[in-house]
């Protein structure tokens, strides 16, 4: 019998330093958390814009990009907020003149560029599941009309000076729509189309042959005053980053996850 309870005795006051040791080796056991999307999406499009109204008496089609970022307010992403930055040309003038008066044997490229550049932020409501996911957003955002010069090497890339020749800004609201296409095993990545219409302020700015230079070196401008209106074509990618998939001890499970 005295042998019974030396035992017991002996297991009791073993017992914990045995769960301390095997709680240790769980802790130390690497553990795996379930991968899945995290908040955050990217978008990277090209776009074509075609100027509508006043707008459209003004300038030309124009050619850009445009980069969108999404974070969803909830586990589906049925409503994200989105924030977009892009830009496009409408038009351009290179004019060729010689490096000295003496000789054309180094000769200098004189680029004029107009852009239209714009910021936004707004809600998204997408439907996230199927082959095919439609989206719907509106946003509000500033639009930035700058015509630039620029002075470089005829063979370079090289800017040896550049000036704004015209710049303004005006608000724009907007509303959008466009589908997204899952492709590959992870489903991160998704083919994106949509448009976007801009209902843009006033704003003044230049297009091509609004600037003549004068004999003596000086430029005349000839600026336009219109409404700005228009509508952007994009077509690119998006990509979902994944949440972390991270190898911890036993005490990471009282720690949150994303959701």
């Amino acid at each position: 019998m005295r042998s019974i309870r030396s035992s017991i005795l002996v297991a009791l006051v073993a017992l914990p330093f045995f769960v301390a040791s095997s709680d240790a080796q769980i802790r130390r056991r690497p553990r795996v958390r379930d991968v899945g999307p995290s908040r955050f999406t990217i978008v990277g499009d090209l776009l074509a814009a075609q100027p509508k109204g006043e707008l459209a008496n003004q300038i030309d089609e124009g050619f850009g990009a445009n980069v969108a970022g999404l974070f969803r307010l909830d586990r589906e992403g049925i409503l994200s907020i989105r924030a977009d930055l892009g830009g496009m040309q409408y038009g351009s003038e290179t004019l060729h003149a010689p490096y000295l008066p003496i000789t054309g044997r180094v000769s200098l490229d004189i680029e004029t560029t107009n852009m239209i550049g714009w910021g936004s932020i707004g809600p998204q409501i997408t439907v996230p599941v199927g082959f095919v996911q439609p989206y719907v957003h509106a946003a509000i955002g500033v639009a930035s009309f700058v015509t630039s010069t620029s002075l470089r090497g005829s063979d370079s890339e090289y800017d040896y000076a550049s000036s704004d020749n015209s710049s303004d800004a005006t608000s724009a609201y907007i509303l959008g729509g466009g589908l997204y296409i899952p492709f590959g095993k992870s489903r991160s990545f998704k083919l994106h189309a949509g448009g976007r219409y801009f209902r843009g302020g006033e704003a003044t700015y230049l297009n091509e042959g609004d600037i003549q230079d004068n004999p003596d070196g000086s430029v005349t401008l000839f600026p336009r005053t219109s409404k700005t209106d228009m509508v952007t074509w994009q077509l690119g990618v998006s990509y979902t980053f994944p949440r972390t998939s991270s190898r911890g001890r036993g005490r990471d499970r009282d720690r949150g996850r994303d959701w």
